[in-house]
């Protein structure tokens, strides 16, 4: 059973907790108002958030998380409740408040675990939204885009739409398949009013039963007629029938895609080790700023990796202590080998570092255990 904590920065884990040998134990520290953005992602089986005082605030997010997740056990740690608090917690899905003393956890703890098993610990949540960007053009975030859609659709329970957003001309289509594309997303935006799940899934290019894709208009008067209202209303409803929706928004900073960063659970800024897209890279991030976006959903990433030291990538995760860096290495020869096979190269080459780093991540928004330095040692270092 997954167990994440979440915490305020300045709470500190209290002796006597003895969680299950077989319970994976994640931390988080954050702020309240980046709670629910940070917990959703990582789709866990039980929530346990301490450190926040008993008010509104905490009440809202963990509203949010409740709605999202929810056959996820939400346990907030709370010193000495008042009625009317506990009422509004028992309205908005929480089914039990843990007191401050950890001895008293565990039988929370095995309900949960309980709860978990007879559910076949498969989780009904809403669809998560990750739009890929790319700081500047060529740093990566269509191949990123496709490579994520394809291994986040290796696990079988999950039902994967990549959407080509990269306009003019994007081409997230050569690395997924070599067949022709009937439709494309001008032809999705034009039906929107009258699409239901049978037409959905009859204008889709299915690239396998559970990963499906809309390319890009490969024409400029069919990008011109795209109405992005209609874009905004097409990704609602396709969030109804897909376990994850992959946009892929290119380099471009459109209209049509700042309608959509709002809607976004993730966003994935994409970069090369240069100085002219790091400093794209933070522009888009002020930008984001803002415009009134949390920043907890902001996931870097810096791609062609070669291994080698370097002063800019050194620059920049001292600039942002705070997000943690997604390190992809170059593979040059892999990726030509995808656009000609047309294949992602996750599925042609699985073992590759490349395809391993993808992997890894996406395993992370599916909420699959990683093999990773035990992190029940962060919360007990101190």
């Amino acid at each position: 059973m997954h167990i994440l904590i979440y915490a305020s920065p300045d709470w500190l884990m209290p002796s006597g907790f003895s969680p299950n040998k077989n319970d994976r134990i994640s931390f988080v520290s954050g702020s309240l108002a980046d709670m629910a953005d940070m917990v959703v992602v990582r789709n866990p089986d039980v929530l346990l958030v301490a450190g926040f005082p008993d008010a509104p605030p905490l009440l809202a997010q963990l509203d949010r998380v409740c709605q999202q997740l929810g056959q996820t056990a939400v346990l907030p740690v709370c010193v000495s409740p008042e009625p009317e608090f506990l009422l509004r917690l028992m309205q908005i899905g929480v089914r039990e408040v843990l007191p401050v003393d950890p001895m008293h956890w565990n039988g929370a703890l095995d309900r949960a675990r309980a709860r978990t098993s007879q559910n076949g610990a498969v989780h009904k949540r809403a669809s998560l939204k990750i739009g890929f960007i790319s700081a500047k053009g060529g740093d990566g975030s269509t191949s990123l885009a496709v490579n994520m859609a394809a291994a986040l659709a290796k696990d079988a329970a999950s039902k994967v739409l990549l959407i080509d957003l990269s306009m003019p001309f994007g081409d997230a289509d050569v690395y997924l398949t070599s067949k022709p594309v009937d439709h494309d997303l001008a032809d999705f935006c034009k039906e929107v009013s009258r699409l239901d799940d049978a037409l959905l899934a009859s204008m889709v290019t299915q690239i396998s039963s559970n990963l499906h894709f809309m390319a890009s208009p490969t024409s400029f008067e069919k990008i011109m007629g795209i109405d992005p209202a209609h874009v905004e209303q097409l990704l609602t409803f396709a969030a109804t029938q897909y376990s994850f929706v992959l946009i892929d928004m290119g380099s471009s900073v459109a209209p049509v895609t700042l309608r959509l960063w709002e809607q976004l659970d993730q966003a994935v800024i994409v970069s090369s080790v240069s100085m002219p897209s790091l400093r794209r890279l933070n522009q888009i991030r002020q930008l984001w700023e803002n415009l009134g976006l949390s920043v907890a959903k902001l996931n870097f990433a810096m791609n062609r990796l070669s291994g080698k030291p370097d002063m800019e990538l050194a620059q920049f995760e001292r600039i942002y202590p705070q997000k943690p860096l997604r390190k992809l290495p170059a593979d040059v020869l892999g990726m030509k080998a995808s656009v000609v096979q047309g294949t992602a190269l996750v599925d042609m080459q699985p073992r590759s570092d490349y395809a391993r780093a993808v992997s890894a991540w996406a395993a992370e928004w599916q909420g699959q255990p990683m093999k990773d330095k035990s992190l029940w040692q962060r919360l007990r270092k101190k």
